[in-house]
């Protein structure tokens, strides 16, 4: 059973591993994996009702499933017109440095990308297996996990090379390029995953020669012994056997090559001999064989066992090719003799002689077919070795072991070279004035950011509004990134007229949005994305995500939205938070909200207390000169209350106005009453409670100020006046407070948390007597009014922006620490 921390797995796969089928040993490695991780997922394909019948066996070994299916499932063969335009597509896209079966791969991840999106949605996946050479380039639309591993079943340049060697002509020309087209590919791509996967040691030692890797491990083809075990069955007297997909150019060569060469030798020495090619999808030149004396061509069958069964002996003539052969180790299991080509044997452990019979020349191998056809002693005795052989180095637990043992340490290798963080800040929601105090927040994180982290890397996303906003000259490890610019359109428009081209001309789309978003991801090159206004774009689920979440008003008072938008917050915010790998609560109200209501676990949520901006502090250029900003909006020091807030339900202006009546009325008292911010909901409730009480000398409505213009609003204000109904933090009262504003506001939600004991509340927001008793008492108590002042002070000092930051890059560090296995430090402080 997976322990505690085990390594999340996740596989891209194009072929469906199935047993027993196509791809046996994946589907070993994969399920057996599935035992030992602490979760394993798998990104495949699935063409035909067969294959989708054995997703259910993966399932119940306990991999999850993230699978395109064909929509044309159980079509055989795509019409003339599919394939005319398939091969357009390849010659189209064909270059030099990219070989042609390359290409096709292409479709297939067109295909895989939108499984792929959601297996990594639903996961934080710490590594990521791409099995096979010729989807290596499928490394250009992954996003960077902790550890990115390429399986390489055979090395294909090496392939492309011998069999170049098979052939004359005009053939070997065209092997020949498309070998040094797979050495310039496999060199390129294989350097930059984290560790290549080899099935052989001779393919090992073959790319590290060639292509200098250094992270490389060998993990031998595992064999179902239980499966493919010895048969009671009679063998047939004079039986050969060759089995394996028979469209697979090494395969098709072997086959042709024994039944030219090879078997007319062994017939005239055993005229009784039959040659039995067994295995699907045979090409036009196999299924002619049929045709030859002695010869059968079976195509798919229900069950190779019996085939292998009854083979007096199993013949390997491969004479190009790499990897290690499934085919010998199979026959090996079911206890049988084994004929072959040193190339057909490669990257297995045998003994010539002992475990198997080599044989390279065809004179040779028809001599030692026919000699263990005519003698069962030897057979005997081969085929005994063989056994002994598999069952000793091809067990799948042992080997998938292994396999698992070894990604885990260059995954803890990885995470122990300490590289910096790299993490994606999304601000694209950041229009200026528009979103309030989050985008306080935002600035205020990015500043601190600014200030002393030269070492992590960051990129930005922003509105081109706000992208020459931070002065990032001396931080060459933060990137801001304009994702509204006018060539992000051109590009989109760009790629709508391309996919319109394609579809008139009928030829496949390889960069459809699935693609272009994992394109995106990957050149944006992070592993974490921290999202600040309480969602996450959907189009970054694909990454570790922490989330900040400013507050769940929704929850508590739904009636401040229309159904409509009560139903899309929740969706939108519920969703983002369940989805988040940590959040960020920005009070203890909040924390417990998303604990209490959302049912998140406690341990997936941090306080992350705010702070004021440094334009309130007492050393701001903007503080201690409020005549300059009281001259300019025709106000007098102490005449007013302030309250700066847009007009949402929430904000509950209204109950000011009604305030202002009562003071004038029960206590004689005249206040203006001045407003910041911009007209929202509620708005014009509020303008019909001024005009209805004939408050308009009283209250003054400034819209939106800039920001170096708030202290001065706050130092002249006799009070600040904070009627909120709810409040994620509520920022004003801190601002208040390190501008020496006296507070009064509402004790509910999180201002107790954020005023402490320096504040005047009022029990009953919705209560316009209350509030006009207790601004009564502040603008009338001067005791009151210096105690909330100095009170106030105190209570500022507790809350910085430093803190704030340091406590969100502790969030970002333990995830990142999760991802890798591996403790961190924060810029010199502990976690």
């Amino acid at each position: 059973m997976a322990g505690e921390g085990a390594l999340r797995i996740l596989i891209l796969n194009g072929d469906l591993p199935v047993f027993p089928g196509w791809a046996g040993h994946e589907y070993l490695h994969t399920t057996r994996l599935a035992r030992l991780a602490g979760r394993v997922g798998l990104v495949s394909m699935v063409h035909t009702s067969e294959q989708l019948e054995k997703t259910k066996v993966l399932a119940d070994a306990g991999v999850d499933l993230y699978l395109w299916r064909n929509p044309l499932l159980n079509q055989s063969a795509p019409g003339l017109a599919r394939r005319a335009a398939t091969i357009l597509y390849r010659v189209l896209r064909s270059r030099p440095g990219r070989p042609w079966d390359t290409l096709i791969q292409d479709m297939q991840f067109c295909n895989l990308s939108g499984p792929l999106l959601e297996a990594l949605a639903r996961e934080s996946w710490q590594a990521l297996v791409v099995v096979q050479t010729h989807g290596a380039h499928w490394w250009d639309a992954l996003p960077p996990l902790p550890l990115r591993v390429l399986v390489m079943h055979d090395v294909r340049a090496l392939l492309y090379e011998r069999r170049a060697r098979a052939e004359t002509g005009l053939k070997r020309l065209v092997y020949r390029l498309e070998a040094w087209r797979y050495r310039h590919f496999e060199a390129r791509y294989a350097r930059r995953y984290d560790l290549v996967v080899t099935v052989s040691p001779a393919d090992e030692a073959w790319v590290r020669r060639h292509y200098g890797l250094e992270h490389v491990v060998t993990i031998p083809i595992p064999v179902d012994t239980d499966y493919f075990a010895p048969s009671l069955e009679a063998e047939e007297a004079a039986r050969i056997v060759f089995t394996g997909m028979m469209n697979h150019p090494p395969n098709v060569d072997a086959a042709c090559f024994f039944a030219d060469v090879v078997f007319p030798r062994v017939r005239a020495a055993v005229p009784e001999a039959e040659f039995w090619v067994v295995g699907r999808n045979p090409t036009p030149r196999v299924q002619e064989l049929a045709r030859r004396p002695g010869i059968v061509v079976t195509g798919a069958v229900p069950d190779i066992r019996p085939y292998i069964a009854r083979a007096t002996v199993i013949v390997v003539p491969l004479r190009f090719g790499s990897g290690m052969r499934n085919k010998i180790l199979e026959a090996w299991a079911m206890n049988k003799c084994v004929v072959a080509t040193s190339v057909g044997a490669e990257g297995l452990e045998y003994q010539d002689g002992v475990d198997i019979l080599i044989a390279d020349d065809p004179r040779e191998m028809a001599a030692r077919i026919v000699q263990v056809l005519q003698d069962p002693a030897l057979r005997d005795r081969i085929r005994r070795q063989g056994r002994a052989r598999v069952l000793h180095q091809h067990n799948p637990e042992r080997l998938a072991r292994r396999y698992y043992e070894a990604l885990t340490a260059r995954w803890r290798a990885k995470g122990a070279a300490a590289e910096p963080m790299r993490v994606l800040i999304d601000l694209r929601w950041m229009k200026p004035g528009v979103a309030g105090g989050i985008e306080q927040i935002a600035r205020s994180f990015l500043e601190q950011i600014l200030r002393w982290d030269f070492y992590n890397s960051y990129t930005v996303l922003v509105p081109s509004e706000v992208r020459y906003d931070f002065d990032t000259r001396l931080h060459p490890n933060i990137h801001i990134v304009a994702t509204d610019a006018p060539t992000r359109y051109g590009r989109l428009a760009f790629r709508l007229g391309r996919r319109w081209l394609l579809a008139r001309l009928g030829l496949p789309d390889t960069h459809p949005p699935e693609v272009e978003n994992l394109r995106w991801l990957h050149r944006l090159d992070a592993q974490i994305a921290l999202s600040i206004p309480g969602y996450i774009y959907p189009d970054l689920y694909p990454l570790a995500n922490v989330l900040i979440v400013p507050d769940l008003q929704h929850e508590y008072h739904p009636e401040f939205f229309s159904p409509h938008h009560v139903q899309e917050r929740r969706l939108l915010y519920t969703r983002s938070i369940r989805h988040a790998r940590h959040i960020c609560a920005i009070s203890e109200f909040t924390r417990q909200t998303l604990i209490e209501r959302l049912g998140i676990p406690a341990e997936r949520v941090t306080t992350t207390y705010l702070a004021a901006r440094p334009a309130f502090h007492p050393d701001s250029p903007y503080r201690h000169r409020p005549d300059r900003v009281l001259t300019r909006y025709g106000l007098s020091p102490g005449s007013y209350l302030f309250y700066p807030a847009h007009t949402w339900p929430h904000k509950n202006h209204r109950v000011l106005a009604e305030a202002l009546a009562v003071l004038r009325e029960a206590y004689r008292l005249k206040p203006l009453l001045v407003c910041t911010g911009q007209a929202k909901e509620a708005h014009a409730e509020f303008l019909e409670s001024v005009r209805r009480f004939r408050l308009e000398r009283q209250v003054r409505w400034l819209g939106y100020c800039p920001e170096a213009d708030m202290p001065g609003l706050y130092e002249g204000a006799a009070a600040l006046v904070f009627p909120s109904l709810f409040e994620g933090f509520g920022m004003p009262v801190l601002e208040a407070m390190h501008c020496d504003c006296p507070v009064v506001c509402s004790r509910r939600t999180s201002l107790l948390e954020v005023a402490g004991e320096a504040a005047l509340y009022v029990e009953d927001p919705q209560s316009a007597e209350a509030w006009a008793d207790a601004i009564a008492r502040v603008l009338t108590d001067t005791s009151l009014r210096r105690a909330l002042v100095e009170r106030g002070r105190r209570q500022a000092a507790r809350f910085s922006w430093e803190r704030f930051t340091r406590t969100v890059l502790s969030v970002l560090y333990r995830v990142h620490q999760e991802l890798y296995g591996i403790g961190r430090e924060v810029c010199g402080h502990d976690r």
